[in-house]
């Protein structure tokens, strides 16, 4: 019983109530170092949410995000390969040079 309390406890903690917002295919258009080595910066074919002082087809993912890494891996193959991507963001929060946050990106074939 004990074990099971925690594993709710642990899911409650662990859910952000986030509202994330699915961008369709697009097209990775331009990629950029941030020059302080915050992250990369992404633009979009598509525009994304309103709430970042930035153009809405502008976006950025963060270094410190735990899955790093491999979005710059899928952003570069999305970019070099010229294929569709979608973009999941999360509206109103603005990275460096006030770009919307990148949560995801799904490559698609």
């Amino acid at each position: 019983m004990i074990g099971v309390l925690l594993v709710f406890a642990g899911l409650g903690f662990c859910h952000t109530g986030q509202a994330v917002e699915l961008l369709g295919s697009g097209k990775i258009t331009f990629i950029e170092n941030g020059w302080a080595g915050e992250g990369l910066t992404i633009n979009y074919s598509k525009n994304g949410p309103a709430g970042c002082s930035a153009a809405l087809n502008e976006f950025a993912i963060d270094k410190n995000h735990p899955a790093y890494k491999e979005l710059v891996a899928i952003a570069l193959a999305a970019y070099t390969s010229n294929a569709d991507a979608d973009l999941i963001v999360d509206p109103g929060v603005c990275l460096f040079g006030s770009r919307t946050r990148v949560i995801s990106i799904r490559l698609k074939k």
